[in-house]
């Protein structure tokens, strides 16, 4: 348990933020649970026009938000898609089968999503390490990767 009594709060600017390349996507962490004993983490997504986000996925163990701050995202969920303009909160609890894209073939797009528990910005940290340099990683290293954060595709039993 953290200590009582007043704690600082923390103001991250945009420039200070951890920026992460992945594949396409710039990832700019701004909490990663150091400041919220793992309890929720913040980072922006932008998304360049025309492209895509994660494969099909759930997570076994954490919520996601997403806030959509730019342009238009379409999220792709078994049930069909669902676009998300800027204002619109799209949440994504555990087990929720879901992806997402810009929606746009010509603007780009960002979102500010948060993650519970926080450290699943490590998934992001471990993923943009894999891929330095343009590297591309074959579906079973991706696969992995996301295993180690609880996260599956959409053919995998969602209960043991």
């Amino acid at each position: 348990m953290g200590s009582r009594g007043p704690v600082p709060v923390k103001l991250t600017k945009k420039e200070a933020a951890e920026t992460l390349k992945v594949g396409p996507l710039t990832i700019r962490v701004y909490e990663d649970g150091t400041l919220t004993q793992d309890r929720v983490s913040g980072v922006l997504i932008e998304i360049p026009a025309g492209k895509s986000g994660p494969p099909m996925h759930w997570h076994r163990f954490h919520d996601e938000l997403f806030l959509v701050t730019k342009g238009t995202m379409r999220f792709d969920t078994p049930d069909g898609h669902v676009d998300a303009s800027a204002g619109d909160l799209m949440t994504v609890p555990p087990r929720a089968v879901h992806t997402f894209k810009n929606a746009s073939e010509t603007e780009d797009c960002e979102c500010y999503m948060t993650a519970t528990p926080a450290h699943y910005v490590d998934y992001f940290r471990m993923l943009a390490k894999a891929t330095e340099g343009d590297k591309k990683l074959a579906p079973e290293q991706t696969q992995h990767l996301m295993a180690l954060f609880g996260t599956f595709p959409p053919d995998v039993e969602s209960e043991p």
